[in-house]
């Protein structure tokens, strides 16, 4: 049988990094099921029967043995998946116990603002002399939110424990271990020194300083959003509303953001005498601008995948010729995991590559409807041309676009685009946070662009304000000012919670369930047209089934 041959008869391309991705993220799923629920070890036999069908079709000796090799590379990536988790665990697990009243220093590396209480977090955490490994929340009474700036030693009295609990009432404590938040402490009396702060947490100091001098209070609360990650300046019910309105993501500092930065930078290295520097030189330079902002940004999980899967990115299209993008979010997710295994449970990580998984699987299939969509519609309603364009036409050339069919072919690019992550987020979303949103496929095909696009100037307009005095910053912040209160208009003025799907529980099987009836309407499966619609359809009415059975 031909090489060609084997090719159609394959039910998919195997992508190696992909697939070691996915069975690392098997291995630490298993982990955390033995950890949480005391799983069986026979539930790993489940896999027997695939390897054995994956080596009844290797018809020669070579095949086999790549077979056996490609099988031992996935166990053991699922073995380091089982073992790195555990090795988290046992970290976060085995802080010091403080249960009582004691003394605590620690540096200032976040600090928030709610109705009761302001909360700081600390790191480098000394508690009755003793030096900590793991972070601390302090609780503090709220006359002290503005005598204390971020990157200050403080000093407390109070009572202090260690919350080391990894499994909760409000589920798995996925946040704490990531962060090794292992304290908190509830202050009875406290002493602010100045600390010697870095210039990440000076940056973030002036930046916000220089936003609440020079904008008015919401418009310069989301401006510092945008900026930063930091919404705890932002009104409550304003940022529901954002919410609901399904553009709440536009806070967290993350792909978004930094694709944007990203996007600035290969525009300057295109534009500017940058395009003279070695492609390696320009892949530095790009490491060294993105890293820069998340450490502006306290270096976020959220953002910190962006970092990762945005280098990852640029460097494999700088010194690799092809680029799978599947290749490249394996390997992105192989890095980010093995720095922190649960992170794997974190909505940001799921929200993230699910959202890519979306634009690569599903964006073409979408584009491809929106493109029959235009053909039907131009058999319905032909276009009328002139006797120039069809003597072209009859010449076999091809008419250039009109400015309405070039809006046209960006709207669908968009609506693709958007549609694909909506689709593959939508059961996410809904099992975090109990909703979805009606209005996000429409707000979104607004809100991304228009935030890509003015993203790199609102930074740029807040490190001019850092370097001019702050009498300078109402000149300088006129325009955001004026461009976010706009923003606002809208959501002061729609309650975007009317159009939202609330209240009903995804569970794991109608995912399953979901994203299987998915997989059979992309093209990386090689089945025949009835056999994915046999497929989809067996999926899709297996997902409602149990939704409803679910909700009923």
């Amino acid at each position: 049988m031909s090489a060609e041959n084997r090719k159609v008869e394959k039910l998919f391309n195997f992508r190696p990094v992909f697939f070691l991705a996915v069975f690392l993220c098997f291995g630490i799923l298993f982990a955390f099921l033995r950890k949480i629920y005391d799983a069986s070890w026979w539930w790993l036999c489940a896999i027997l029967p695939i390897m054995g069908v994956s080596f009844c079709f290797c018809e020669t000796k070579r095949a086999l043995l790549r077979a056996v090799a490609c099988w031992g590379a996935l166990c053991l990536f699922f073995s380091v998946g089982f073992g790195v988790f555990n090795a988290q665990i046992r970290r976060f697990e085995s802080a010091d116990v403080y249960n009582g009243e004691c003394t605590v220093v620690g540096k200032v590396l976040q600090k928030e603002e709610t109705n009761y209480y302001t909360c700081l977090l600390l790191d480098d955490v000394f508690i009755d002399g003793k030096g900590c490994d793991g972070k601390l929340n302090a609780y503090l009474p709220l006359s002290f939110y503005e005598n204390i700036k971020l990157g200050d030693e403080i000093a407390m009295l109070g009572e202090t424990r260690t919350n080391t609990e990894i499994y909760g009432e409000y589920g798995f404590s996925t946040y704490q271990i990531d962060e090794n938040i292992a304290y908190s402490c509830y202050v009875e009396e406290c002493v602010v020194a100045n600390g010697d702060t870095d210039v990440f947490l000076w940056l973030r100091n002036r930046i916000q300083a220089r936003i609440e001098t020079g904008m008015d209070e919401d418009s310069g609360a989301v401006m510092l959003a945008v900026l930063t990650g930091n919404t705890s300046q932002i009104d409550g019910g304003l940022l529901n509303n954002m919410r609901y309105g399904g553009i709440a993501h536009i806070f967290a500092v993350s792909g978004l953001h930094v694709g944007a930065l990203y996007a600035f930078c290969l525009l300057l290295f295109h534009k500017t005498k940058l395009n003279n520097i070695h492609r390696i030189g320009k892949v530095f330079l790009l490491a060294f601008i993105v890293l820069f902002y998340g450490g502006v940004c306290g270096f976020s999980l959220s953002i910190i995948r962006a970092i990762v899967l945005c280098l990852v990115s640029y460097t494999a299209k700088q010194l690799l010729s092809a680029i799978d993008f599947l290749e490249i979010l394996g390997f992105s997710a192989i890095i980010i995991l093995f720095l922190s295994p649960v992170d794997l449970f974190n909505v940001g990580f799921q929200l993230s590559f699910s959202a890519c998984l979306g634009i690569v699987l599903l964006q073409k299939r979408i584009g491809q409807v929106c493109v029959e969509m235009g053909k039907a519609y131009r058999k319905i309603y032909p276009k009328q041309l002139t006797d120039a364009q069809q003597r072209i036409i009859d010449d076999g050339n091809t008419l250039p676009l009109t400015v309405s069919e070039r809006a046209a072919r960006a709207v669908s690019s968009l609506l693709s685009v958007s549609l694909a992550v909506q689709i593959a987020t939508a059961p996410i979303q809904l099992a975090h946070f109990g909703y979805i949103s009606g209005w996000g496929l429409l707000l979104n095909l607004f809100f991304v662009p228009l935030i890509s696009v003015v993203f790199a100037f609102l930074l740029v307009f807040a490190v001019v304000a850092c370097l001019l005095p702050a009498g300078a910053s109402i000149a300088v912040f006129y325009l955001p000012n004026v461009f976010w209160s706009a923003v606002l208009l809208l959501f002061e003025g729609v309650g975007f919670s009317t159009f939202a799907l609330v209240g009903w529980r995804v569970s794991w099987q109608v995912c399953v369930c979901y994203y299987s009836g998915w997989i059979f309407a992309t093209d990386k499966l090689y089945l025949s047209a009835f056999y994915k619609r046999m497929g989809g359809l067996l999926c899709f009415s297996c997902c409602i089934f149990l939704f409803l059975a679910g909700n009923l």
